[in-house]
């Protein structure tokens, strides 16, 4: 029985807390679970975060946590890849089957009354172009209807070797600041440009979008430093471009493109909000590594066989508690196997 997006949000967030625990047989079991009982949608991804969830695992110490990441990830990019060509189709086949039923209507048969009267030519000329400018008129607000749809929720072209720039596209030339004020153009002309090029590494989305959005994020970025293009200012466009660029960073960049993150937001976001996702991984596990060694000097860890180690089983176990978060919360207990050294938290 394939799941719901409800039942996989569950699912995932009994991995993520086995996965917390050291458990990988459990991470294991739910990875093959996510293979056989998910059929992807956009939506469903969306809701559940899923996507993120699992593509965390993808650099998973054990190696077939790692290995089954990678194949739930790709396998569920097909899926939603082969939704959006089956709703595509089935759009086109709708489309083309209205257009048939417009043009051909059904004949009604003719009966003939001692009242009715022949139809003179000219009325029924004026009656034929007036169901014509009718079709003409219905087929303009449909296409109008269908140009505000995106037709794709992703701009990102994940086989891009080669990264794109302003100048490539030949619009490094043209890029100019809104020049609304005093500042130097030629400065913030250049930081246009940079954006530009962290927004178009691996887009392919229109020059025309990205250099609305490059020319909105330096505009903004001028104003929230007082249209002063010195040191604080340079210094934030350098930390915008570094972290736009980041290749681990698609989707903060797809956002801006497709306009679901203004240039506002933007400029205010702090660099721990722009990293990565993986970025984002690696300082959770410096900071839990943090916690594990902010222990006082000589503080002694108490042992107990209470908790099993989900790497190899054995309940020699060392454990001490801290308070991390506010009084009125559990402490966390930080655990460590002293036979393979694996350790865990829970509170």
């Amino acid at each position: 029985m394939s799941m719901d997006a409800a039942a996989l949000s569950a699912a995932i967030k009994e991995m993520q807390e086995a996965n917390e625990a050291g458990k990988s047989d459990d991470v294991v079991r739910l990875l093959k679970k996510f293979k056989t009982d998910v059929v992807a949608t956009e939506d469903m991804l969306r809701q559940s975060r899923a996507g993120i969830a699992i593509g965390k695992l993808r650099s998973h110490g054990t190696a077939e946590v790692s290995a089954l990441a990678k194949d739930v990830v790709r396998l569920w990019k097909e899926q939603v890849e082969e939704n959006k060509r089956k709703r595509k189709r089935d759009d086109e086949g709708g489309s083309e089957a209205k257009k048939a039923k417009a043009g051909s209507p059904a004949k009604s048969p003719a009966v003939k009354s001692p009242s009715s009267k022949p139809v003179s030519k000219g009325k029924e000329g004026k009656e034929g172009k007036e169901g014509k400018e009718e079709k003409k008129e219905k087929e303009t607000v449909g296409e109008r209807e269908k140009s505000k749809t995106p037709e794709t929720l992703v701009t990102i072209d994940y086989g891009r070797t080669t990264p794109r720039t302003a100048k490539s596209d030949g619009v490094d030339k043209n890029l100019r600041s809104d020049g609304s004020d005093a500042a130097p153009e030629d400065v913030r002309d250049r930081c246009v440009v940079m954006i530009y090029d962290a927004l178009a590494s691996d887009s392919n989305a229109s020059t025309k979008t990205l250099s609305q959005c490059a020319i909105a994020i330096e505009r903004e970025c001028c104003k929230l430093m007082n249209y002063d293009t010195g040191k604080p200012y340079r210094a934030k466009i350098r930390t915008l471009f570094l972290n736009l660029k980041d290749k681990g960073n698609p989707a903060l960049r797809n956002e801006i493109v497709l306009g679901q993150m203004t240039a506002d937001r933007v400029v205010r976001l702090t660099t721990e909000e722009m990293a990565s996702e993986s970025m984002k991984a690696m300082n959770e596990r410096i900071q839990e590594q943090n916690l594990f060694n902010s222990k006082g000097v000589g503080e002694v860890q108490a042992e107990t066989d209470a908790f099993k180690c989900g790497r190899c089983g054995q309940r020699k176990c060392v454990y001490f508690q801290m308070q991390t978060r506010s009084a009125d919360e559990p402490m966390t207990t930080f655990v460590t196997c002293t036979v393979c050294g694996l350790r865990w938290k829970f509170s």
